[in-house]
C-alpha cells in the first residue's frame, strides 16, 4: 500500500514538473506539424475563400512546376557550396586562431562579429553594398576592373552574391566551433611530429584532420540543416529575385504562404521538406554516433 502511494507521488511530481515543458513542446512543434500536413491534402486560400480536399494533388502539382523544380535544384546548390565553403574557411580561420600570436584574444573576438549581426541586417547592409548603382562593392569592381556589374540583377551573379554573404555570415561561428575542437588535440603529438620532421601541411593532415573528423562531419550535418531553412539573408538581401533565381525551398514556403495565403501548396512543400531535414537528421545522428564511439 506504501509503495503504491510512493509511486503515485513520484508520478503526480513528476507530471507537475515535466508537464508544462510537454505542453509547450506540443503547442509549438508537434500541434503544427500536424495540422501542416491535415492542410497539405487540402486547397486551402484565404484570398479565395477556398477549402476543399483535393487528396495528393498539391503534392504532385509541385512537382510537375518547373519553378518548383528550379527551387528545389537551387537550395541544393546553395546548401553544399556553402557547407562546404564554410568548413574550409572555418578550418583555415580555426587554424589560425589557434597559433599564439600578440593580441589573439582581441582577434578571436572580432572573429565573431559578422556572426552576432542580425541576419537580416547583414541582408540589408550588402543589398545596399551590391547596388548597381550606388553600391560600394560594385564601384570597388568598377574602379578595379572598369566594367559595370549587375551583380543583384543578373541571376549568376545574384547566385554568387547570396552564396558568399551566407558564407560570411555563418563561417565564424564554424571558426570557433572548429577552434573548441582544435585545442582538445594534446601538443605533444604535434611536437612528436616535429622532431620526427613533418611539415605543417602532414602534421594536418595526419594529426588535425583525423582529430578533428568528427566535429567536421557532425557540424557540416548539422549546418545543413540550418541552412535548410534559412530565409532571413534571402528576404533582405535578394527577395528570392531576380524572377526565382535565388529562391529556396523555406523561402517558397514562406511566399506561398504569407504573401500568396495558398496554405495548402505551403503546407505540402512543407511536409516536403519535413521528409528531407528527416532523412538529413538520422544520417547526421547515425554517423554522429559512429565518430563518437571510434573516437
Amino acid at each position: 500500500m506504501f509503495s503504491n502511494y510512493s509511486k503515485l507521488k513520484k508520478y503526480l511530481i513528476f507530471s507537475i514538473l515535466v508537464g508544462p515543458a510537454v505542453l509547450l513542446r506540443f503547442s509549438t512543434s508537434f500541434y503544427p506539424i500536424i495540422r501542416t500536413i491535415y492542410l497539405s491534402f487540402f486547397k486551402h486560400n484565404l484570398m479565395e475563400q477556398v477549402h476543399r480536399y483535393v487528396g495528393f494533388n498539391n503534392f504532385t502539382s509541385l512537382l510537375n512546376d518547373q519553378t518548383i523544380v528550379d527551387v528545389i535544384g537551387f537550395t541544393l546548390v546553395f546548401i553544399a557550396v556553402s557547407v562546404i565553403l564554410q568548413l574550409v574557411l572555418g578550418m583555415v580561420i580555426a587554424n589560425l586562431l589557434n597559433t599564439n600570436f600578440k593580441g589573439r584574444k582581441i582577434v578571436r573576438t572580432l572573429n565573431l562579429l559578422p556572426w552576432v549581426i542580425p541576419v537580416i541586417v547583414s541582408g540589408y547592409v550588402f543589398r545596399w553594398m551590391l547596388n548597381a548603382d550606388y553600391g560600394l562593392i560594385t564601384d570597388w569592381i568598377f574602379r578595379l576592373s572598369g566594367k559595370e556589374v549587375q551583380l543583384l540583377i543578373n541571376s549568376f551573379y545574384a547566385r554568387m552574391s547570396l552564396i558568399l554573404v551566407n558564407v560570411w555570415r555563418n563561417t565564424p561561428f564554424m571558426a570557433i566551433v572548429l577552434l573548441a575542437g582544435l585545442q582538445s588535440i594534446p601538443d605533444e603529438l604535434y611536437e612528436a611530429a616535429k622532431i620526427d620532421g613533418a611539415s605543417w601541411f602532414q602534421r594536418f593532415l595526419h594529426i588535425t584532420l583525423p582529430a578533428s573528423s568528427s566535429t567536421i562531419v557532425t557540424l557540416g550535418l548539422f549546418n545543413i540543416i540550418w541552412q535548410i531553412a534559412n530565409i532571413d539573408i534571402i528576404l533582405g538581401l535578394t527577395q528570392g529575385g531576380p524572377g526565382s533565381s535565388t529562391t529556396v525551398i523555406a523561402y517558397r514556403i514562406y511566399q506561398l504562404g504569407m504573401q500568396w495565403f495558398s496554405w495548402g501548396s505551403a503546407s505540402a512543400l512543407s511536409v516536403y521538406l519535413l521528409i528531407i531535414v528527416a532523412v538529413i537528421s538520422l544520417i547526421a545522428l547515425y554517423l554522429y554516433r559512429r565518430f563518437e564511439f571510434s573516437s
